[in-house]
This record gives C-alpha cells, sequence and structure tokens, in this order.
C-alpha cells in the first residue's frame, strides 16, 4: 500500500505534478490512499526494459572474461591466481572504488546523463581489451571495464527509490537484474561461439560495440525523474558512514551478500575453465552448459524472489533476512554436492537449483537496503553495499579462489606443476589437465564454506531490520508538515 504521507511523490512520477488524493496520470490510476497499488506505464516499462537491456551488456562485458579466460590463461601462459586477479581483482577493486565517488554524484546530479556515460565507457573499454597483446595491457583494459561499469548501480538503484513505490522496488529491481541471467547466457552463448570461430580477441569486440548504441538511446528517451526531498543538500560522505555503520541490518546484508557473491562470482569466473578441464568441453560446450545451469537459473530466481519478497516480507521485515537466509541454507549443499561430482549432468542439475537459491534475493536486498537510510543517502548507501559486495565476492573471492586452484594443482601435480604445466612455452599433458581440473574442484569446494557465514549474517539482519525500518519512518514522519 502506498501511505498517503508518499502518495504526492508517486504523483511527481516522470517529472510532471498531477497533486491531490487520488491522483491520475494521463496513463492511467496512480493510486489511492485505500491501498490500491497504480499499474506499470508504458513508460514505466520502457525504463525497466532498457536499463535491463543495458544491464544486460554491463554483465556480457563482465563477464565475458570467464568465457575466454581459459584460451588467454594458454595463450599468455598465466597461472589461475592471475586469471583471477585479471577477471575479478582488477575490475572488482576499480568498480567497488569508484562507485563511491560515482554515487555522491549522483545525489546532486543528472543520474540518466552518468549511467549513459558509463555505458559507453565500459563498452569502449571491452573493445579495447581484445585488442590486447600481453597481460598487463589486457589487466589494464579490465581496470578500465570496472570504472565505467562502477556508474551503474548506484544511480540505478536511486532512480528506482525516487520513480516507484517502496512495496514496487523489489519487484522492479528483480526484473531489471534478469538482465545479468540474459547478458550471462548471451554473453557465453555468443561469445563462446565467436571464440570458438574466430577467437577470443572478436568476443570482446561483439560483447563491447552494442553498448554505445545503448547509451544514446537512454540519454535521449528516458528523463530524470524528480527527486525526493530535492530542496535538501546531500549529507557528507562522512555522515552516510556513520549512519549505515550503525545499522546493524545494512552491514549485516552487506557482508552477507559480500559471502554470496564470493561464492556467485567465483563459480561464474570459473565453470567454464571447470568444464573444459574435467570434462572435456570445448568452449560452445562450455557455454552451452553455463547458459543453463548458471544464467537460467539466476534469471528465475531473481524474479521468483523479487515476487516473493514483495508479497510475504512487505508487511513482515524480518523476512526479508529470513528468506535468502533460509535460500543460503538450501543452496550450500546443493553446491558442494554439485562440485564434489564426476558426473556432469548431475553437477548441472545440482548447479541450477543451488544458483537458483542464492541469487534469488540479491537484488531484494539492494533495495532493502535502501528503506534503511534517508532518501539524499540513497545512492551512496546503494555504492557501499555494492563496494562490499564486490570487493568481497569479484575481488577477493576470485583472487582467493585462483590462488587455491594452484595450491591444490600443485599439492595434485607436484612442486614442479608451475614449471612443466604452465607459461607460454609449456607443453599440457594429461597429466597437467587431471591437476589443473582437480585443483580447481577442490578451490570450489573450499569456497562453499563462506556460505555459513551468509547464513549468519542474513539471521542478524533478520533480528534488527524491522524496528530500524520502523525509526527510519517514524523520523521521516516528523519531518513532513
Amino acid at each position: 500500500m502506498v501511505a498517503g504521507h508518499d502518495l504526492d511523490r508517486w504523483c511527481r512520477h516522470d517529472g510532471n505534478v498531477h497533486g491531490g488524493h487520488p491522483c491520475h496520470r494521463p496513463d492511467g490510476p496512480v493510486a489511492t490512499g485505500s491501498g490500491a497499488v497504480r499499474r506499470f506505464s508504458g513508460r514505466d516499462w520502457w525504463f525497466i526494459g532498457l536499463l535491463a537491456t543495458i544491464y544486460a551488456f554491463n554483465f556480457i562485458d563482465r563477464m565475458i572474461i570467464a568465457v575466454v579466460g581459459e584460451p588467454i590463461r594458454q595463450e599468455f601462459g598465466l597461472s589461475d591466481f592471475q586469471l583471477g586477479i585479471m577477471g575479478g581483482a582488477a575490475f572488482a577493486l576499480f568498480y567497488g572504488g569508484i562507485g563511491i565517488p560515482i554515487a555522491r554524484l549522483a545525489e546532486r546530479v543528472n543520474r540518466i546523463g552518468i549511467v549513459a556515460t558509463a555505458t559507453a565507457l565500459w563498452s569502449v573499454m571491452t573493445m579495447l581489451s581484445g585488442a590486447a597483446t600481453g597481460y598487463v595491457q589486457l589487466l589494464l583494459a579490465r581496470m578500465g571495464v570496472g570504472i565505467g561499469e562502477a556508474g551503474f548501480t548506484p544511480p540505478v538503484v536511486s532512480l528506482i527509490a525516487d520513480r516507484f513505490p517502496p512495496e514496487r522496488r523489489a519487484t522492479v529491481f528483480s526484473t531489471i537484474a534478469v538482465g545479468v541471467s540474459v547478458g550471462g547466457a548471451i554473453g557465453v552463448l555468443g561469445g563462446g561461439w565467436i571464440a570458438q570461430t574466430y577467437g577470443w580477441r572478436w568476443a570482446f569486440v561483439g560483447a563491447g560495440a552494442p553498448g554505445i548504441f545503448l547509451a544514446l538511446l537512454l540519454w535521449f528517451t528516458v528523463k530524470e525523474p524528480v527527486r525526493l526531498n530535492a530542496s535538501e543538500g546531500a549529507p557528507s560522505f562522512s555522515a552516510v558512514m556513520r549512519h549505515v555503520g550503525r545499522s546493524r541490518a545494512f552491514v549485516a546484508f552487506t557482508v552477507g551478500s559480500g559471502m554470496v557473491a564470493l561464492v556467485g562470482f567465483g563459480l561464474n569466473l570459473f565453470l567454464i575453465p571447470l568444464l573444459v578441464r574435467r570434462f572435456d568441453f570445448d568452449l560452445a560446450e562450455a557455454a552451452l552448459t553455463f547458459a543453463i545451469t548458471f544464467s537460467t537459473a539466476t534469471a528465475l530466481g531473481g524474479v521468483t524472489g523479487g515476487l516473493i519478497a514483495d508479497r510475504f516480507a512487505a508487511g513482515a521485515h524480518r523476512r526479508y533476512g529470513y528468506l535468502p537466509m533460509l535460500a543460503t541454507m538450501l543452496a550450500m549443499p546443493l553446491f558442494l554436492a554439485a562440485i564434489y561430482q564426476d558426473e556432469w549432468r548431475i553437477m548441472a542439475v545440482l548447479l541450477f537449483g543451488s544458483t537458483f537459491c542464492l541469487y534469488a534475493f540479491l537484488p531484494t536486498i539492494m533495495t532493502v537496503t535502501q528503506r534503511l537510510v534517508e532518501p539524499r543517502m540513497r545512492a551512496t548507501a546503494a555504492a557501499i553495499h555494492a563496494f562490499g559486495q564486490t570487493v568481497f565476492g569479484l575481488g577477493l573471492g576470485s583472487a582467493f579462489l585462483g590462488y587455491m586452484s594452484d595450491v591444490m594443482a600443485t599439492t595434485r601435480y607436484g612442486t614442479r606443476y608451475a614449471q612443466e604445466c604452465m607459461g607460454s612455452g609449456a607443453v599440457v599433458t594429461s597429466a597437467c589437465a587431471e591437476a589443473a581440473g582437480t585443483g580447481l574442484q577442490q578451490a570450489l569446494l573450499l569456497l562453499g564454506l563462506f556460505l555459513l557465514l551468509a547464513i549468519f549474517c542474513y539471521w542478524l539482519a533478520a533480528r534488527s531490520i524491522a524496528g530500524e525500518i520502523a525509526v527510519i519512518e517514524s523520523v521521516r514522519d516528523e519531518r513532513r508538515p
């Protein structure tokens, strides 16, 4: 239900003021104080659809490295640790670090312009990745992709909060986040085919080029929505940090989501190498398996989780913590059983279920954390949450997984693993391939244990979130005339 004091805000949708209670827009009723929820307009669906498409290419450009990582590793003679740094840490540290100043900018300037500029930047840097002639050049290009993609999530979450009522935000962001899964499927299928047919360099070009067109389309077709409390100045970064640092639910959600991301991003980066090494898949076969077990499960999980949260947690805020806690409790044994399998078909089925549960409530958590801060703190809070999630998950997680994979492979093969199995001139024997596959499998099993910490964090969040939301909303009510 849209409360009466929130109604004026939704009537200013798209920059058009329609006063009164109940209020109406040219494309139909918005809401009434009696509990009706406004329908999405054509402009709403264009906003959701275009941002979902941009998010799809955001994720294509982010994870194309997972598709072509194995041929790059072989061509440049890289270790799994170097692959983890290039595919994860180099991207994540810039993505997380730059995201916070961009979010501060989004509290003050046009957010549509930020997203459009960021989309064009990460697209160009993805295309430049295909021109790299060595590890360092590719590393720098991936850093550039991280800088560009940092400009997407914080402004978008802030846009959603200013455009849609609280009880629709989880559904909206979950629908936009389907772009992650669609992008994952397109990226692995298209990227796998291009890499298999034309080489890994052209896969980067194909992934990056469409983003330039999408950036222009966003800039010319979507208006900046009216900001809530636009007359108030944005609080300082230190004030936001103090606020979220005092929020037990915000901290717990951020750390818990970071642990889930650690497992999810690690699997995302190394699933195709695992299939190639352990089951002798070619890139096209591994890409198809990835699309089914990871991308499809992520899409279905995110949409289902958003709908469940809006249906069952809107009136009982503790469930925003309990739902992801239960989902992660189910995902953990499925993940461990999947990685342990020697039969790829069984592994694929188990991974589908695990991924569905892991990603069911991540979009919901991103929107829920927005309710724990003041309106002019939202973009910065989203960036802080994304920083924790990305640094834990894609940054530390991918580097840790790559390092442990090398350690386990060395243990399996012997101390001369690095000299005999890695390097641009090394001959990859069956013993080398077996050690690399087993080492990666054992490292992924170790990674899955971090989900225990995620379960505990979601439990902590569930215990405090209801009270924190009530305090924020009461303060908001007191400030309204």
